[in-house]
């Protein structure tokens, strides 16, 4: 009996908010998440940390920041058209982990039509470059690989993790050492980097 209790026992927006704190998933500074919640207060305790996690990593029509968190990213991957697109998605990537490593001169080229894409960039003064594989609009989950495996080559103990949901992902950047508690809160989550316990997809 009491086990049931625990187990169906609502877990508040705070609650959910101050467990994703201790993992590193954070609100920017003087946000309140209030303001950004489509569902009812209901919906977010039902699916803890899933809901919640998904309003904070979506993209806002603030005129000051068009994300209110820079652990946690919600995107639809079906957007990928023309010369430009990962650009914004690398622009977006330097916002998470610029406090780990310094991301500039980005380009792309994007040709959907003769099957290539490409990204260059700049890391710590380094220049890299990658071909990216073409599926239709859908965007190239290897990006995040790309950045994991640079973010390990230049010292930071940061790390991509991801789930797909339907045709978006929910894509978490924290400490690899946190990576079993964030799986613990919400076990839908897999390393980006294939030298960390993921298997090729």
């Amino acid at each position: 009996m009491f086990k049931w209790l625990k187990k169906n026992r609502k877990i508040t927006i705070q609650e959910q908010q101050n467990k994703l704190r201790e993992i590193g998933v954070n609100l920017k500074e003087h946000i309140r998440i209030d303001k950004y919640l489509n569902f009812e207060i209901s919906d977010y305790e039902k699916r803890p940390y899933l809901f919640l996690m998904m309003a904070m990593g979506s993209e806002t029509e603030d005129e000051d920041s068009l994300f209110i968190s820079d652990d946690v990213w919600y995107f639809d991957r079906e957007c990928i058209e023309d010369k430009g697109d990962y650009i914004r998605i690398i622009e977006r990537i330097s916002e998470i982990v610029k406090f780990e490593i310094t991301i500039e001169d980005i380009d792309d080229y994007v040709n959907i039509e003769n099957e290539q894409i490409w990204i260059s960039f700049k890391v710590n003064g380094n220049t890299y470059k990658y071909e990216l594989v073409v599926n239709y609009d859908w965007m190239d989950i290897r990006i995040f690989e790309i950045f994991s495996e640079l973010l390990e080559r230049y010292g930071s103990g940061k790390r991509f993790y991801f789930s797909d949901i339907d045709q978006s992902l929910l894509v978490v950047a924290i400490q690899k050492e946190y990576y079993k508690d964030l799986n613990q809160l919400l076990n839908i989550f897999i390393p980006a980097y294939l030298g960390e316990g993921r298997t090729n997809i």
